[in-house]
């Protein structure tokens, strides 16, 4: 399997984050997961779960509990997936 892009990986969590954003706020790269969207750290995890399974990575939850943006799970999972 080839390394997904930044952009597709953005794309991957805009899809994600759509049932836990039903006042359909824009996603912004700058978005802030639990402050913006309003997404519970119940769904966070959902999400998070999400993304391992569909990357088949894991993702440390020392590392979970500091990304707060849109764009820094987008390159936290960038990262996991480039190893």
């Amino acid at each position: 399997m080839s390394k997904p892009t930044r952009e597709e990986i953005y794309d991957k969590i805009c899809e994600l984050l759509k049932p836990y954003n039903p006042k359909n706020r824009p996603i912004e790269m700058s978005s802030g997961i639990m402050s913006d969207l309003e997404v519970d750290s119940v769904a966070v995890f959902d999400l998070v779960m999400g993304l391992e399974d569909h990357y088949d990575i894991s993702i440390p939850m020392e590392m979970v509990s500091d990304i707060k943006t849109v764009g820094e799970l987008t390159t936290a999972i960038t990262e996991l997936t480039s190893k």
